[in-house]
């Protein structure tokens, strides 16, 4: 079991502080940063930590190499850097049939 780094942060709080919520994959090395009002909306006032169970990397598709954190970044580490925003939430429908007999 990894190390908690955010024990007792939620994401309200981590709102509340203006940090980012950080999704590092250690398989391809990508890092994406995200508002924690965003992941809210998605997964509802979860502990960061238990994020890790819940993401995947959206480029390589693993679950087991991915790091969430959150971050205070300073005015320096923002330059450059890209905050990932929710536009819209897509709900897909696909129907499950059974067959019975008559």
């Amino acid at each position: 079991m990894p190390p908690r780094d955010n024990h007792g942060l939620f994401l309200d709080d981590a709102q509340r502080l203006g940090l980012v919520v950080e999704v590092a994959c250690n398989f391809c090395r990508t890092t994406r940063y995200y508002s924690p009002a965003d992941m809210r909306m998605l997964l509802g006032n979860v502990e960061v930590d238990s994020l890790r169970r819940r993401l995947k990397c959206e480029d390589c598709g693993k679950r087991d190499y991915v790091e969430v954190i959150g971050k205070d970044l300073p005015a320096h580490e923002k330059n450059g850097k890209v905050l990932r925003k929710l536009t819209m939430i897509q709900v897909l429908r696909r129907p499950v049939w059974k067959d019975v007999p008559m």
